[in-house]
């Protein structure tokens, strides 16, 4: 007894452990793996964009659905739906996506379609050339050529369109291309994938939907018949999908509806017009009852306002007779005919006309003040806006010079005239004129001086050569040629100083960048020391405009400058036993013509690079301090920039800057 009672307790008590045990994990559902045809040529429903991914809405439909039915889907892109049915009958893929009914064709026994993953419907679309030929086919007495893809549309819908031909193709890309390249008149297209293409190319206005909502067609899946657990899968899933709130998601990613949208934007435009006819018709109403309550008010504030301006009209009067008889210098009021309102004692002592006497009644008959009316007065009722000077002949004073301004008053057509005599001021203005000349030509002289000194040197030059070289006919054309035009320069250089209160404009003309350097630098040559290595690179045939003498002049005056610099560092020892250089360029920058003078010279320190062109500023002992100033004077005056950059004891880089003239 006791023993059964230790069997039945420890029965029990194994009992009790295995039920406290840990259930085992559920085995997790087989995942099926799916090969699945896809047509790429229906965008938005499946294509290949153009980062080369497949998408679409029946590729997010798809995939939902192999995430709910436990399917591992791999895509196989095809070209046509036909050969993606020809593929599933052979076994290559399990399924087809996107199929239409009449895709099966002669596998009706073979294949099988799913419910319906999505459905939309058909339109006519017409190049807007050929609209009227489509719509009045009895009026143009003409008909038109059509397209459209294989089952989406059935034939006896064709007899009433008055098509004369009628092309089918394969799917809906190629129908819209076939529009597109203008081989057909209208196609018959999915409207949801025909207005995708047309908004990616943006074309929406070049064709119009002629017919709308022609037929429906309805996209499946289509399956083997003998695969009976791939459809029933494909059948459970795709009606948990279509009852779902994912599909609405998926759908209204990818098909837009235009009509709907234009509808919610008109809508939107009504009832924001009709908020603003309400919102302008209370404040009409609000305005209307405040201007009632204010235009009694602005009645009585005019009466005191119009009682108060002619109080001060009256004061106004009052004070202009004051002011224009007080005035310092000849003030007359007018009327817009010239007639005499008021003259003040100055303008009576100008014309000659005494305190006593009665003056003319019109401006025209007094001395001074009737010719400046007459010859130089703007109006009447017109204020000048700055004073303007007069120069008269008079029998009594002789030659006088007179300031005047006309200003308008309050009085429509009336005129406030002042003149002033002036001639004294003029005189020591001109006298002022005379001495800043005066020093001016103490500096022009100095600087003649200097530029007469660089084609003496070149002369010197060539008159130095002349009895070695004298016989040689390469040396005769270099003198016969340059030192001719160097004595010309010195000539006009003289005259330039002779005149110098009458100077003569230089002519300016197109000079080509190229000749006037390969000139300079032929002068510069003869005077340079052999150490010195003299080079010319010209890498534009550029025009610019200008006076070529000021700009020949400005040019020799940076080769000598440069030269002097490279002369006085090889003094110093501190040549390369290949020498140095001084480089004229000439080069187009940014639309402008540049000519620099490059030298390895002594360089400038960066406050002698801010002074160098101030005139008498040398750091050389026998300088004059007036070759830089006057070249950047005489760029300055043919419209062109002045550019220095030095770095003491490496080089120097001067820069005139040009607008290039680009003959018309």
């Amino acid at each position: 007894m006791n023993m059964k009672r230790c069997i039945r307790a420890a029965a029990c008590l194994l009992l009790t452990l295995l039920a406290a045990l840990p259930a085992p994990p559920a085995q997790a559902a087989a995942v099926t793996n799916v090969k699945v045809a896809v047509d790429c040529k229906l965008p938005p429903f499946q294509y290949v964009g153009d980062d080369g991914v497949l998408k679409g809405m029946h590729i997010d439909l798809m995939n939902e659905i192999a995430r709910r039915g436990n399917l591992k889907v791999e895509y196989v892109v095809f070209e046509r739906t036909m050969d993606a049915v020809d593929a599933l009958v052979a076994g290559e893929v399990d399924a087809v996506l996107g199929a239409l009914p009449g895709d099966i064709g002669v596998y009706k026994e073979e294949l099988k379609l799913t419910p319906e993953i999505s459905s939309a419907s058909t339109c006519m679309v017409v190049n807007n050339e050929k609209l009227d030929r489509v719509l009045y086919p009895e009026e143009n007495r003409s008909r038109y050529i059509a397209a459209f893809e294989l089952n989406t549309l059935e034939l006896s819908h064709l007899s009433e369109l008055n098509i004369m031909y009628t092309v089918i193709m394969g799917n809906q890309t190629q129908l819209y291309n076939a529009l597109v390249n203008r081989d057909v008149d209208a196609i018959i297209t999915v409207k949801d994938s025909v207005q995708h293409l047309m908004d990616r190319d943006g074309v929406s206005e070049r064709y119009t939907i002629a017919r709308n909502y022609m037929t429906s067609v309805y996209y499946s899946i289509l399956v083997r018949k003998n695969d009976r657990v791939l459809y029933r899968t494909l059948d459970e899933t795709i009606g948990q999908l279509r009852t779902s709130d994912q599909y609405e998601q998926i759908v209204d990613k990818w098909i837009v509806d235009v009509e709907l949208e234009t509808a919610q934007a008109r809508i939107q435009k009504l009832l924001i017009f009709i908020g603003i006819i309400a919102g302008v018709a209370a404040i009409i109403i609000g305005n209307t009852m405040y201007m009632n309550v204010r235009l009694k008010e602005l009645v009585a504030e005019k009466t005191r306002e119009i009682s108060r301006r002619m109080d001060q009209l009256e004061a106004a009067g009052a004070l202009r007779n004051r002011l224009i008889e007080h005035s310092p210098g000849g003030s007359l009021l007018l009327r817009g005919n010239g007639n005499i309102l008021l003259m003040n004692s100055v303008a009576r002592s100008m014309a000659g006309v005494s305190e006593e006497a009665v003056p003319a009644e019109n401006i025209r008959d007094l001395p001074v003040f009737g010719n400046i009316w007459e010859k130089a007065a703007p109006g009447a009722g017109i204020t000048m806006e700055r004073p303007a000077l007069i120069t008269l002949d008079t029998e009594e004073a002789g030659r006088r010079t007179y300031r005047y301004q006309c200003h308008a008053t309050s009085t429509p057509e009336d005129t406030v005239l002042l003149v002033e005599d002036v001639t004294r001021e003029e005189r020591e203005k001109q006298e002022i004129f005379e001495e800043s000349k005066n020093q001016s030509l103490n500096r022009i002289i100095a600087g003649i001086a200097h530029e007469i000194k660089n084609p003496l040197m070149s002369i010197r030059a060539f008159a130095s050569l002349i009895r070695r070289q004298g016989d040689d006919p390469e040396f005769q054309a270099s003198f016969g040629e340059y030192v001719p035009k160097e004595v010309d320069r010195i000539n006009r250089l003289i005259e330039t100083l002779i005149n110098y209160a009458r100077p003569p404009r230089g002519q300016k003309e197109r000079i080509l960048i190229g000749d006037l350097i390969e000139d300079c630098v032929c002068l510069a040559y003869v005077s340079a020391k052999k150490e010195i290595v003299l080079q010319c690179e010209v890498s534009a045939r550029a025009y610019v405009y200008g006076n070529k003498d000021q700009l020949r002049q400005a040019l020799i005056n940076l080769l000598i400058n440069s030269i002097e610099s490279v002369e006085a560092k090889l003094s110093a020892g501190d040549a390369p036993a290949e020498g140095l250089r001084v480089c004229v360029s000439g080069f187009r920058r940014a639309g402008s013509v540049v000519v620099e003078v490059y030298d390895e010279g002594l360089g400038m320190s960066e406050s002698a690079v801010q002074k160098c062109t101030e005139p008498f500023f040398t750091t050389k002992k026998t300088g004059t301090g007036m070759g830089l100033a006057l070249a950047k004077q005489f760029v300055q005056e043919n419209a062109g920039q002045f550019e220095i950059e030095s770095t003491p004891g490496a080089y120097t880089a001067i820069r005139m800057i040009f607008e290039e003239d680009i003959e018309k």
